[in-house]
């Protein structure tokens, strides 16, 4: 899985999100107080678009308070009798824990049910979770079976991430041509991050002769639908001017966007843009600050030159407990008695500094090591 990194050769994306079926994907039309009772006491005789309706009602606070506890009684019931939106949907707050306990297992179990009765959706979801062992064990076999499923079914979602473990030759041979082919399948549909996907391919030559122009051509679509990661890449491809117009303007622009998003290798570059003035008015202290959100976010080159700042007192008050702790924490595994430079730091502050400085460090690792960015895509979007 290559969500929060760069590879040296490819990086593709893969959805880590439980996608649930809104009302409004439905086709459920909206709900008026004068329909509730009658939809109630239809819900109540075991009608169950009816108990599926008043489900989603209590999920969204429509017409009724909002109550998951409620939604998830109601689903159940309509769960039990074998409809597979609703089935769905109890995946989705199982996963969750909406309105009750959280259990992935719980949560497999109703997707699979709404799998096999063909809902595409649910086909995604039980591939995502056997894909990255949410809650459960592994199974990459499970995975491409139920992408399969759901990308022939249309689903662009499942179309991407089956292209990525072909990509990846995850549970199945490395296979560039077959991936591609899913890829173009997603991005047919306007999946930005089959855009991306496509685009990096030709960018690096992967399965295909490495076309700049065609590289920037898909990056563009990709970025313009506010893919970050696309963004910075198409940055990269202005300041070099690679399939592309050399433009240090629209470099800035794309890499800001980026930034903006609080995507960290954009952060970083528009640090280094600014230190050295291109594209850019030349601002030491606006560099330090780009340089800080992304050292913030764990990242190495940008913690190094945080440090730089602090030693000199370029952008910022000259700090060597700052700079100290910065180039620690830069050196991530590296044993640090062997880089000259901490040394350096450490000789020029007292044993308290020193000793304060290294317990910062730590006190960062834990608090960053508690909330990996990695997790982050893993949390369900919840029923709109």
């Amino acid at each position: 899985m290559h969500h929060s990194r760069w590879c040296s050769i490819t990086v593709v994306f893969t959805c880590l999100f439980v996608h649930a079926v809104s009302a409004s994907e439905s086709n459920v039309s909206p709900l008026t107080a004068g329909e509730w009772h009658k939809l109630l006491r239809q819900a109540q005789h075991g009608n169950h678009k009816a108990q599926i309706r008043v489900a989603f009602a209590f999920q969204n606070g429509e017409v009724v308070k909002q109550d998951s506890s409620e939604a998830r009684k109601w689903f159940l019931k309509a769960a039990e009798a074998g409809h597979p939106i609703a089935e769905h949907h109890l995946g989705v707050m199982f996963y969750s824990g909406m309105g009750g306990e959280r259990s992935p297992v719980e949560a497999l179990k109703w997707f699979e049910r709404a799998a096999a009765a063909g809902l595409a959706e649910a086909q995604f979801n039980a591939a995502l979770m056997y894909e990255s062992g949410s809650g459960i064990a592994k199974n990459f076999g499970k995975a491409l079976e139920l992408y399969g499923q759901a990308a022939k079914n249309g689903y662009p979602r499942a179309q991407n991430n089956l292209g990525q473990m072909y990509e990846n030759g995850e549970g199945i041979p490395r296979n560039l041509e077959t991936a591609m082919k899913w890829y173009r399948k997603s991005a047919e549909q306007g999946s930005p991050i089959a855009e991306f996907n496509i685009g990096n391919m030709y960018l690096h030559g992967s399965g295909v002769h490495q076309d700049y122009a065609e590289a920037s051509k898909w990056l563009t679509l990709a970025a313009s639908q506010g893919d970050a990661k696309a963004q910075h890449l198409l940055g990269d491809l202005y300041q070099l001017g690679r399939g592309v117009p050399r433009d240090e303007q629209a470099a800035v622009q794309w890499l800001r966007k980026a930034a903006d998003q609080g995507y960290a290798a954009a952060e970083l570059m528009l640090g280094v843009l600014y230190l050295g003035g291109q594209g850019v008015s030349q601002d030491d202290s606006v560099a330090a600050e780009w340089f800080a959100k992304a050292a913030e976010q764990g990242d190495l080159e940008a913690q190094a030159n945080l440090a730089n700042l602090y030693e000199m007192g370029r952008g910022v008050s000259r700090d060597l407990s700052r700079a100290y702790l910065w180039r620690l924490l830069s050196l991530d595994t590296s044993p640090p008695q062997n880089d000259e430079k901490l040394r350096k730091l450490a000789s020029q502050l007292s044993k308290t500094d020193l000793a304060e400085a290294e317990h910062r460090a730590s006190e960062w690792r834990v608090a960053h090591a508690a909330h990996p960015a990695e997790l982050e895509n893993l949390s369900p979007v919840p029923i709109q």
